[in-house]
């Protein structure tokens, strides 16, 4: 059964597996070569930059709520404080017709303050640290992304997915893995938030996919933000 079939919002989406994080990273080959998707998007500066997509090796259905939601460590609703630096990970050479470049996976930086939790206990009310696989590139000309996926935005509220890594450090990424919820004020906090969450249907769409999760047996971390670790 579909969570939409229990009553939540549908998300668009294909039909994929996961694995936890095992991205094939060596995703900006065709944007090298000059066959980059047209699609545009505009950043915070306000500049157009072409969006080239990322793929990955999934072992799980993207498309099933259930399954996303028990894959991932902690689900929550949070609003988006800060974006910082983008680190390039998985940097490789390869050879063009111009000669020998170097392709590198943008990891995004983010501050964010955690107004509910779905799934697991991480700290409300203060900034915290996330990290969103995806960015800009190198050159700065695109921005490189899952397909059915965004780069959160400043001052915007969302339900998060996201996979606490060894140093305990938060991780977002794979398709749909940062949902927008709209008319939330700035002002809101944990105390406050439920009035909000409970006229969403995001939120109810990851809550109902939280009832109904589907876990997966894998190696799991916590992360250094978990009050119940405290």
């Amino acid at each position: 059964m579909r969570l939409d079939e229990l009553g939540g919002v549908k998300l668009k989406g294909r039909q994929k597996s996961r694995s936890f994080l095992s991205i094939l990273t060596i995703l900006m080959l065709m944007a090298i070569m000059g066959a980059c998707s047209h699609n545009k998007e505009s950043n915070a500066e306000g500049k157009h930059r072409a969006k080239v997509y990322m793929e990955g090796s999934f072992s799980i259905n993207m498309d099933d709520p259930r399954a996303t939601v028990g894959d991932a460590d902690y689900v929550f609703l949070a609003r988006v404080d800060k974006k910082g630096k983008t680190v390039y990970k998985n940097k490789v050479q390869i050879e063009t017709e111009n000669g020998t470049k170097e392709i590198a996976t943008p990891y995004t930086n983010y501050k964010v303050t955690v107004l509910k939790n779905i799934k697991g206990s991480l700290q409300t009310d203060q900034s915290i640290p996330v990290q969103k696989a995806g960015g800009i590139d190198k050159k700065g000309d695109s921005i490189v992304i899952f397909e059915d996926d965004a780069l959160p935005e400043v001052g915007k509220t969302y339900v998060f997915l996201a996979y606490a890594q060894d140093d305990g450090s938060l991780l977002i990424s794979g398709p749909h893995s940062n949902t927008l919820v709209a008319n939330i004020d700035r002002t809101v906090t944990s105390q406050t938030v439920n009035a909000y969450a409970k006229q969403s249907d995001v939120v109810s769409y990851y809550e109902k996919a939280f009832d109904h999760q589907i876990t997966t047996d894998r190696k799991r971390s916590i992360s250094k933000y978990d009050t119940s670790a405290n």
